[in-house]
């Protein structure tokens, strides 16, 4: 009896996780609300990782060393 217990509990749990579901979901980038973490509607080098860090330059438009909303680039699209 414990070993069919056991075999059952292995088989919910294995099915309860979905590797793709789980890789779109860490793919799934980070909203401009979660990115601002002080909300002044900006995002600084203290707020950026990444590629947005490294590219902040390029995307700063007005040149006041933060990012905007309006500044970011379209998130990739997601092959379906």
């Amino acid at each position: 009896m414990k070993k069919f217990a056991l075999a059952l509990s292995a088989l919910l749990l294995a099915g309860a996780y979905h590797p793709a579901q789980a890789q779109e979901e860490r793919r799934k980038p980070p909203s401009f609300e979660e990115m601002d973490a002080n909300g002044d509607g900006l995002l600084t080098k203290d707020e950026l990782k990444g590629r947005l860090l490294d590219e902040l330059d390029l995307l700063d438009s007005d040149g006041d060393g933060a990012l905007s909303e309006s500044e970011l680039p379209e998130p990739p699209k997601r092959r379906s």
